[in-house]
């Protein structure tokens, strides 16, 4: 009977790990075809119950890190990515309920506040925080007082 447990907890653990694909339940995979081997091979449960546990819990403690690393690639990064930390020129006005526009590498984006109910005039140094969708993210940067001296020779 135990040897059918085993069967049907490994395969629904294949299963899931298909449907989900995030490294969640791979792990009892190995579990349960150790408990598997030692339940045909007559023992009781009290010992392949364990060591269920155990390889489980090893091989994800173990060996998830490793991996993520080297079987989830990171999402690829766009050349929209890119633009995010960086400051652009806004090119039209930010308003309630108005987008604005930024170029960014020649090409003309448009652009909402991280604040919804803020307005940035047009010419207003903007930062890219995001993106949502189609549309940066933008927050404007506050410049501090700056004098300039002029040094006459």
């Amino acid at each position: 009977m135990w040897l059918y447990i085993w069967l049907g907890v490994t395969a629904l653990a294949l299963i899931l790990e298909f449907i989900t694909n995030d490294l969640i339940s791979i792990w009892f995979v190995g579990g349960g075809i150790i408990a598997m081997i030692l339940s045909a091979c007559g023992l009781d449960w009290y010992v392949h119950l364990p060591v269920f546990i155990v390889v489980s819990l090893l091989s994800m403690l173990l060996l998830r890190k490793f991996a993520l690393k080297h079987l989830i690639k990171d999402q690829e990064k766009t050349n929209a990515d890119s633009a995010i930390d960086k400051e652009y020129v806004l090119l039209s006005s930010i308003a309630f309920n108005k987008y604005g526009s930024i170029k960014v590498n020649d090409v003309v984006w448009t652009a909402v506040c991280e604040d919804d109910r803020a307005e940035i005039p047009e010419g207003t140094i903007v930062k890219v925080v995001g993106i949502k969708g189609n549309k940066y993210i933008v927050k404007e940067i506050k410049m501090a007082a700056v004098q300039y001296v002029f040094v006459m020779q």
